[in-house]
This record gives C-alpha cells, sequence and structure tokens, in this order.
C-alpha cells in the first residue's frame, strides 16, 4: 500500500468520511529499510479514510447431486467499504504529516429514489373547422343515445337463515344418486 490509494475491504460498522487507523501491521516497506513483525511490527500503523460502502458482484452457489433430484441455488453479494490510504506511520514517526486534502470523490452508487419529472403541460392543437362541421345542426352533438347504467344488486348478508333461504335460491338442484348395477337389479 501507498498513500493516496484506494482499495475495497470487507465493510466495517463505521460511517462514510471517516477516518480509520489499523494498529495490526505485518510489513513496513520503508524506501529501502523492510521492517517483518513477528507477529506484528511494533508502533506501525495506517491511518486510511472510508470513501464509499458498496456491494460487489452477485455469485451463485449451485449445489447438485447426481441421480437424487437434489439441487439448489443461492445468491451471494459481498459487502465491501472503499478506503483511501491517508497515512503509513512507524514508529520513527508517531505524529501524521499533514497532507494535502484531496475533494472527495462523488459516490458511484444511484440514488435511493429519483424525483420523477413532472408532467409537462401539452398545449392542444386543433385543426381549423371544415365548412360541414360548421353546418351541422348544434343539436344532432346533443341527440345521440347515452348509454343505461347498471343497476347493482344490495349485498345479502351471509349470517344464520338468511344466508341459507338466498343459497337455497339460487343453489343449483341436487344431483342424483348415481343408479349401480346392483340396485337396478341386473
Amino acid at each position: 500500500m501507498q498513500p493516496d490509494q484506494t482499495l475495497d475491504v470487507d465493510r466495517m460498522p463505521v460511517e462514510a468520511g471517516s477516518t480509520v487507523e489499523f494498529r495490526d501491521v505485518l510489513l513496513v516497506d520503508d524506501g529501502g529499510g523492510l521492517q517483518v513483525g513477528t507477529p506484528l511490527v511494533e508502533g506501525a500503523r495506517v491511518v486510511a479514510e472510508v470513501m464509499e460502502f458498496g456491494r460487489d458482484k452477485k455469485v451463485l452457489v449451485f449445489k447438485y447431486k447426481n441421480k437424487t433430484r437434489y439441487r439448489r441455488r443461492h445468491g451471494h453479494r459481498q459487502a465491501y467499504m472503499r478506503l483511501a490510504i491517508r497515512q503509513i506511520l512507524t514508529h520513527g514517526r508517531e505524529t501524521a504529516e499533514v497532507q494535502e486534502e484531496k475533494p472527495a470523490r462523488a459516490s458511484r452508487q444511484r440514488p435511493a429514489s429519483r424525483k420523477k419529472a413532472e408532467p409537462r403541460e401539452i398545449e392542444a392543437v386543433t385543426a381549423p373547422p371544415t365548412p360541414e362541421a360548421t353546418e351541422a345542426p348544434a343539436d344532432a352533438a346533443t341527440t345521440t343515445p347515452q348509454r343505461a347504467s347498471r343497476v347493482r344488486k344490495p349485498a345479502q348478508s351471509t349470517t344464520g337463515a338468511k344466508a341459507e333461504a338466498a343459497a337455497g335460491a339460487e343453489a343449483k338442484p341436487t344431483r342424483r344418486r348415481a343408479v349401480r348395477k346392483s340396485d337396478s337389479g341386473e
């Protein structure tokens, strides 16, 4: 890693724009001096800024067993956070050097809700009237018959004896009993 490098790591419970400090450093290459930790390098730390959060591409997990009709398909998207490395500090430099801050990069994520454009008013374009339309009597347009409205039946309650009476009046006749060979005398 180098300062001003970006990398994706597993998501941690921090907010975007905050600073994260990693104290578990295994190896430091400081120009020509290589420091290898046993297991960690003493006094070394990495300061990084959280840029954004995201989710990786979907990975399909498919389990299959031959000749047993066993198939399972499962998808997984790994959550990550994008870090920008700001400083790498060793035990010789305990204080962080102040570097010029770069402007924050715009997030690549789509906004959660997009505002719909308000509908524009459309002006009606009319053709000039034809001579036949101007000569037609005005009563012709109003004399067209209108459709009669349908009358709805009142809703019937389905409680008690009323429901049985209504069901009996509109119910289909009962089916005749099937005649068996033994009953008919054959």
